[in-house]
């Protein structure tokens, strides 16, 4: 929608000239529409949520928004979207809040399926330990559903978003008596019920919300409104384990816990429910940002290695050039720089141990990155998308890789001509042999972009470590760094 139909974007750019600038919309709600905007003065990208005109002429809606800017603005934790500033003007009503990469749960769900148990667990733990943290201030979210719960893109946090209808527990009400506020597929028995709530009110919904992660389903479905909130009120929530058999029986017994009908039954607080999912020792262990960067250059420098060594053979496998001068040459240059490769790798390795990491630690982090990427590449595959952009490079890959890789010899074959020891390539045979050579590097290229996977260079790099010979270059490494500390000490 370009400003000129959107009225609301006009009077949201008009408003905010020379301090935001407006770029495309975000997403649309009951209570507001978002845009992305570039906050000029800090040269940074901001989500603007935007009250409609004829909502915030409202004295109760408007007070609300406000309240919401001013409740969110007042929590500052890696798991709650930020707010940053409040806009007020007579026909405009906004906040500017953090801007977010990525895409909520419904649209996750919708685009790549139900989690598996790890990314499920970290979902959860995140969520709880957000709730947690704005229960213990004082409020309650109320609205805790899909669409209110971000996934960044990249590195798979949950951020929960749009206190729009939270509310300081001892705050006023702006809700009549006896009118339920909040979705009615993730609504707590309280809620439906239209009495006092407190935060276990937010842990039901979660307890909805982990249901839906885990299946792609709410626990309750009904045509309308006032059935759904009367399941919430008498039925007992189905298991997760009844459409997920494979997922453990812990995190099914978390999430049917939050979903129990008597808040008492529930955990107490979003931490309480955190530490209960931690338990089950189901989110990948954290790697230490040394123990990745060691891992990433060690696969680059291997990789490397392995490039040199097949471009090494093919030289001399049909370069003619084995014997000669030249060759050894060649063959200095390639063992030059395969020393400095691992040399720098040992060097790493000292880096490391100084950091105060083990051989375990290492093989350990390799594991954890292993197990990283192949989830991460399940979860992409799952998009029906990226499954058919992936066969596409393959078979293009496959294609160009034969056709190269077999034409390559018979090239060198007929295009070189001249004495053994002068020997000399036709312009034509130049371009053929360029033509092929790109086709090859262009296969090469194809099928190394398949999406997240563990590389060769990463598969040997593992097996270096795990190995004897990775054994003894950190057993050396930590005798050494002993050493050194020693004399350090009593050169003091």
């Amino acid at each position: 929608m370009t400003p000129v139909d959107d009225p609301l974007r006009a009077t949201l750019e008009r408003r905010t000239q020379g301090r935001y600038a407006v770029e495309r919309e975000l997403g649309r709600g009951g209570m507001g529409t978002v845009y992305l905007a570039r906050d000029l003065s800090l040269d940074r990208h901001v989500a603007i949520k935007v009250l409609p005109t004829e909502l915030a002429i409202q004295a109760a809606l408007r007070e609300r928004f406000v309240r919401e800017a001013k409740l969110a603005a007042s929590l500052s934790h890696p798991n709650i979207v930020q707010v940053y500033a409040v806009e007020e003007h007579d026909d405009l009503l906004a906040f500017v809040m953090q801007y977010v990469d990525g895409e909520n749960l419904a649209e996750r769900v919708a685009r790549a399926g139900p989690f598996d148990a790890t990314t499920l667990a970290r979902f959860l733990q995140d969520t709880a330990w957000a709730l947690g943290y704005a229960h213990a201030r004082g409020i309650v979210h109320r609205d805790v559903k899909p669409d209110n719960i971000l996934v960044e893109r990249g590195t798979g946090r949950a951020m929960i978003m749009d206190f729009g209808i939270a509310r300081q527990q001892q705050a006023s009400n702006l809700t009549e008596v006896g009118h339920s506020i909040g979705t009615p597929r993730y609504m707590s028995p309280e809620q439906a019920a239209a009495e006092p709530v407190d935060g276990r009110s937010d842990l039901y919904s979660l307890g909805c919300v982990g249901y839906f992660a885990a299946t792609g389903r709410p626990p309750f479905d009904a045509e309308s409104a006032h059935k759904l909130l009367m399941q919430h009120l008498t039925v007992a929530a189905p298991r997760v384990r009844e459409h997920r058999s494979e997922l453990p029986a812990g995190l099914d017994d978390a999430i049917a816990r939050a979903l129990a009908k008597d808040p008492a039954e529930r955990f107490a607080t979003g931490e309480a429910m955190a530490d209960a999912i931690g338990a089950l020792q189901l989110r990948a262990a954290e790697v230490a940002p040394i123990l990745r960067l060691f891992h990433q250059q060690t696969a680059h420098s291997l990789q490397a290695l392995l490039t040199l060594s097949l471009v090494f053979f093919v030289f001399y496998r049909f370069s003619g050039m084995g014997g000669s001068f030249d060759g050894l040459i060649a063959a200095v240059l390639f063992l030059t720089v395969g020393t400095t490769v691992v040399l720098q790798a040992i060097d790493r390795v000292r880096y490391v141990v100084r950091a105060g990491f083990a051989n375990a630690d290492v093989n350990a982090a390799f594991a954890t990155i292993a197990e990283e990427i192949r989830i991460g590449r399940e979860q992409l595959l799952e998009d029906p998308v990226e499954r058919t952009r992936a066969a596409r490079r393959r078979r293009i890959a496959m294609g160009f890789g034969f056709i190269g890789g077999m034409s390559i010899p018979p090239i060198i074959r007929f295009a070189v001509s001249g004495d053994p020891g002068k020997k000399a390539i036709t312009p034509p045979g130049a371009v053929a042999l360029l033509a092929v050579t790109a086709m090859v590097g262009i296969a090469i290229a194809l099928w190394t972009m398949r999406p997240v996977r563990v590389t060769l260079a990463q598969k040997v790099a593992h097996r270096i470590w795990a190995g004897r010979f990775g054994r003894w270059v950190f057993a050396r490494a930590e005798r050494r760094y002993a050493a050194a500390l020693a004399r350090a000490r009593s050169a003091a």
